[in-house]
């Protein structure tokens, strides 16, 4: 991508420190940026004007971001992310540091017929992906959409974005949708044909073939409106006669490819490469030549005139005209044979001569006259053998050249045997393989098991995503929810790279089911930690040892259950401490008293001594002598009695059970002296309560 110099952005997107500014345009600017959480390079493409959009606008970002984005080949640049921060819809996308086409040809003026050949070869072999995988178009297949990476990469930029792009543009301009760059607009779009498809691509991709090899763009100094009109009604000139170094078969090509019918051109993008592969090397494209002005591209008498050097050179060959040998054949033969021979013959003279194999059978006169000394044996004689007979290489690639192809998809296919589960590298092996046999059978062969091993690779990819969320489930069960991220985390198993993103997003989630887990947790707890409470100091001890019978078999508790343990020790003496008030009269047992009751004080000899009951004696007063038998409970001492007789203050039960007493009592200071000497958990909680907090840690 082109620097544009250091200029800074008026907003910030969040994650993302914002480096320097890489390109504008109409409807974007793209910027280079450095990912926070990654630490990585990223180019950031932001929409212009997006707050104009509306609910379809959005949805379409959406879709065609998502869509993209599953597009993982070396020839695209990958869209990792799309998202909307303050008014502004972006793009977060592969950083490529190198230059497009457009620098290249803008700088040298043409591209080398090879080096053109060669960008549309691999443009064609990414846009195929596209189309085969997801379906996807570009719309907006130019040279600076184009980029050579540093290691000499070919990537395409803004598939899948193009489309969403150039209909907001539309959208804004309340005009009909018309999505692409004029130059290099396909008719159908030029119309605003809405039910586009990749043959759409076919036609901007000739376009940029001629811009590449003449140096000048389709209908170059009129304007917009004018170049979409001619798009769809005019024609441009041959390249040959641009540039006559240019092959035949570039130019017959380029005619093919910038067809007006959509149905007149390629029907997949395999043929486009193939014919590629075939222009390359010297042939010409397949199929049968266009219908006259069926294709932007005007068909020049340059291109279709015969080469008379050729015509000497083949005649040479042959020691005869082809007019000669098809009239000779006529009359020697039956009718079945002379045709089929003058059919090959006219093959090997057309691939020879660069003219379609439907051009017009030309006429003596456009030929020099054939040589005295032919004799008519020669031609009846091996009418039924192939052209090599006569001393004319055939068409098609050489022996060595199959035999090549041959050995590499065998190497490529025991690799595959060999390694059955490394299919990425299988994938890798056969697209070489289709790379480097294009034209022949081994190439449509390498590039059905590349579809094939990318059908088991994807299945195999999905397989490992669902093992990963059943383990992660399992984790998640058992509420184990660090040792789920670190699963998904440091994954280092199979397609590592291919399941990054699910990963991410999975290590996402599960940080936030966690953080909402331990919500829900604390939650729980303090629930719990409330109601221990309220039953403590409301005095129904009962109530309170039930609930922290509950917290200690409950996982919530489980981090601090030996510590509520002792607190349910200290519970059941608290449970008991009435009997233990009781108990404190068994050593004063005969002895004459006096006994803080609720109904006053009173001097009692104490007796028997059973359960929570005491049986005691009392003199009656009035010198009588007489004596009454009173029995008392713990109900009937006063508090300062049973404060008296619980025992000593720093027995953590008394300590709560006084604390208790003093609450009950609103005796609140008494209550926080008390309340500080009990158990440490049980202290602080009830402190908190005392000073009106409910939150308990």
């Amino acid at each position: 991508m082109r620097r544009h110099g250091q200029e800074t952005m008026t907003h910030q997107i969040s994650g993302f420190e914002i480096l320097e500014k890489l390109g504008e345009g109409g409807m974007a600017s793209v910027w280079k940026a450095r990912q926070i959480s990654l630490d990585r390079v990223v180019a950031i493409k932001i929409l212009s004007h997006s707050t104009a959009m509306n609910a379809d606008d959005i949805r379409r970002f959406q879709d065609e971001a998502q869509a993209a984005a599953k597009l993982k080949h070396s020839g695209i640049v990958q869209v990792y992310d799309a998202n909307a921060e303050n008014g502004m819809y972006y793009f977060i996308m592969e950083y490529v540091a190198g230059y497009t086409v457009g620098d290249w040809v803008r700088r040298k003026g043409t591209l080398s017929e090879q080096d053109a050949l060669s960008i549309a070869e691999c443009i064609a072999g990414s846009l195929g992906y596209a189309w085969e995988r997801a379906g996807i178009i570009h719309c907006d297949i130019k040279p600076d959409n184009v980029i050579i990476d540093e290691d000499g990469t070919i990537k395409i930029a803004d598939l899948g974005l193009a489309r969403t792009i150039g209909a907001m543009e539309a959208a804004q301009d309340e005009a009909t949708e018309v999505m692409g760059t004029p130059a290099y607009i396909s008719p159908e779009q030029a119309q605003g044909d809405p039910d586009l498809d990749f043959r759409a691509d076919i036609y901007s991709l000739g376009a940029m073939l001629y811009h590449l090899v003449t140096g000048k763009m389709m209908f170059m100094g009129s304007s917009e409106d004018e170049v979409l009109e001619k798009q769809i009604t005019d024609t441009v000139e041959d390249p040959i006669d641009i540039e006559p170094t240019l092959s035949k078969g570039i130019c017959w090509l380029i005619e093919r490819m910038t067809a007006k019918d959509p149905e007149l051109r390629e029907g997949s993008w395999a043929a486009v490469a193939e014919d590629i592969v075939r222009v390359r090397r010297g042939l010409l494209p397949q199929g049968r030549t266009l219908p006259p002005n069926a294709s932007t591209v005007r068909r020049s008498r340059r291109r279709t005139i015969f080469d008379y050097k050729r015509v000497g050179h083949l005649q040479k060959l042959l020691q005869v005209s082809p007019a000669a040998i098809i009239r000779t054949v006529v009359m020697t033969t039956t009718i079945g044979v002379a045709v089929a021979l003058a059919i090959r013959l006219y093959l090997v003279q057309a691939s020879f001569l660069q003219v379609p194999v439907d051009a017009p059978l030309p006429g003596p006169e456009v030929l020099p006259a054939p040589a005295s000394s032919v004799s008519t044996n020669l031609i009846t004689s091996g009418a039924h053998e192939a052209p090599t007979s006569l001393g004319v290489a055939p068409i098609g690639p050489s022996k060595a050249e199959v035999a090549r192809a041959e050995e590499l998809y065998a190497v490529a296919a025991a690799g595959y045997a060999q390694r059955p589960d490394d299919l990425t590298g299988a994938i890798v092996a056969f697209q070489a393989v289709a790379r480097e046999t294009g034209g022949m059978k081994y190439a449509l062969m390498a590039r059905q098991q590349v579809r094939e091993i990318m059908a088991l690779r994807d299945t195999s990819i999905q397989s490992v995503k669902v093992a990963l969320r059943r383990q992660t489930d399992v984790l998640v069960a058992d509420e184990r929810f660090d040792d789920a991220i670190a699963l998904v985390d440091q994954h280092r198993g199979s397609y590592t790279n291919e399941t990054a993103d699910m990963r991410r997003k999975m290590a996402t989630r599960l940080k936030k089911q966690k953080q909402s887990w331990r919500t829900e947790q604390e939650q729980h707890r303090q629930k719990s930690r409330d109601s221990l409470l309220m039953g403590l100091l409301s005095n129904d001890v009962p109530l309170a040892m039930q609930v922290l019978s509950d917290m200690i078999s409950d996982k919530a508790f489980s981090a601090s259950a030996a510590e509520w343990g002792e607190v349910q020790t200290i519970l059941k003496k608290v449970a008991g401490i009435d009997r233990q008030i009781m108990k404190s009269f068994i050593p004063q047992q005969g002895m004459t008293i006096d006994v803080q009751l609720t109904k006053g004080t009173r001097r009692l000899t104490v007796g028997v001594v059973q359960g929570r009951r005491v049986s005691c004696t009392q003199t009656l007063s009035g010198g009588s002598g007489a004596i009454r038998r009173v029995s008392i409970n713990v109900a009937d001492l006063s508090a300062r009695e049973k404060l008296r007789r619980m025992g000593s203050d720093t027995l953590p039960e008394v300590a709560l059970a006084k604390g208790i007493m003093a609450f009950q009592s609103r005796a609140y200071d008494h209550a926080k002296k008390y309340f500080a000497m009990t158990h440490p958990l049980l202290a602080k909680a009830l402190l908190r309560r005392l000073n009106g907090t409910v939150n308990v840690d």
